[in-house]
């Protein structure tokens, strides 16, 4: 089965070479024009597109910020400058989002359709390698979780049934082998979300709750684990209710990846959580600080990223894939919200997410 048409957006506020281009690729593209970067990008919201060509010189909005703003909405889309001035800086600026290409006014016409060609088949060949890893995570994920399921099953009942018979060592046995196969549940389940996320097949459920209790649950749950390594684990949350209009599930999600990273990754010291309105009272705003090793600016990248630690090597000393961060960042920006992360290395990390206070659905964008 052949490939759909591919699509064009031409943005430009010339008129001319506007319409030439349109002209040049309505035989064999889906051609779509924008006088300025509001357009373009509101076209690009509601409609899939695989290159964009952009001048560089208009009002309103800078061709540069319109890159900038297509790169952040969606990095695989292609985009080619076309402009009749160039310079150093916008050369180097295009370049660090990832322009495919530039061309100069007044364009040559085999030159801009083999360039829109060529950026059209790199676009589908990046579609192509991201659903073949979907599909090979998602497969895995599920072949892993079935026999997964059952193991944490039979340890279950097996402790409960032979309750009176086991001696201390096979308790233990059997508490090793439930423990062991929960955590590498979650791992799956989280490889499992973060590839929803990614591939835009997350719904949000939108109801009232407290973000409050939210958080004593949450808190809750790793205190266990901060005892275990002497940690102060304080909550500053107070008495009263902080109601959210958002989906629940998602952000206990936020606060289980959150904690558990800041109680894992903390050796000695405290972990601290404060949840409160923001300013005007229009945002929750849920603050996550720990005394661990920190990171420096790269690393923070890097793990925002996703399966990686800041500490990659063979023999870290932490367990897991180092998705926790990259999971809270993408399911907050699902919410609407922002995460900011502030880590300096041997000055341990804080961690701040803010949501909105109400559901807005224009915010739920995962582009």
């Amino acid at each position: 089965m052949s490939e759909e048409r591919p699509s064009l957006l031409i943005v430009d506020d010339e008129r001319g070479p506007a319409e030439s281009l349109r002209m040049i690729f309505k035989r064999s593209y889906n051609v779509f024009t924008a006088s300025g970067g509001p357009q373009a990008l509101e076209i690009l919201r509601s409609t899939p597109i695989d290159v964009v060509t952009l001048d560089l010189r208009m009002p309103v909005m800078s061709g540069v910020e319109v890159m900038e703003r297509i790169k952040a909405m969606d990095p695989d889309v292609e985009v080619i400058v076309v402009t009749g001035y160039s310079s150093l800086d916008s050369a180097i600026r295009g370049l660090r989002h990832g322009v495919f290409d530039y061309i100069s006014k007044p364009f040559d016409v085999p030159q801009i359709s083999d360039l829109v060609g060529r950026a059209v088949a790199r676009r589908r060949a990046n579609l192509r390698a991201r659903r073949m890893k979907e599909d090979f995570l998602s497969n895995l994920s599920h072949e892993l979780r079935t026999p997964l399921s059952a193991i944490i099953g039979y340890s279950t009942i097996l402790t409960e049934e032979l309750e009176r018979v086991l001696d201390p060592d096979q308790r233990t046995a059997l508490a090793r082998i439930e423990a062991n196969s929960n955590e590498l549940l979650g791992l799956v389940e989280g490889v499992l979300l973060l590839n929803a996320l990614d591939a835009g097949d997350i719904d949000v459920k939108v109801e009232r709750f407290d973000a409050a209790e939210c958080v004593r649950r949450s808190v809750d749950k790793v205190k266990a684990m901060a005892s275990e390594k002497a940690l102060a684990l304080q909550a500053d949350i107070g008495t009263d209710e902080v109601v959210v209009v958002a989906d629940e599930g998602k952000f206990e999600r936020i606060l289980a990846s959150l904690l558990d990273n800041a109680v894992k990754f903390t050796a000695t010291g405290a972990v601290s959580v404060r949840v409160g309105y923001g300013r005007d009272n229009e945002a929750l705003e849920v603050e996550i600080a720990d005394t661990g090793p920190g990171m420096d600016p790269e690393e923070v990248v890097r793990v925002m990223e996703g399966l990686s630690q800041a500490d990659s090597s063979p023999r870290r000393r932490f367990r897991g894939l180092g998705i926790g961060l990259r999971i809270a960042d993408r399911l907050t920006h699902l919410l609407g919200g922002t995460l900011q992360m502030q880590s300096a290395r041997g000055c341990g990390t804080r961690v701040t997410v803010t949501i909105p206070s109400h559901h807005r659905a224009a915010n739920l964008s995962l582009h």
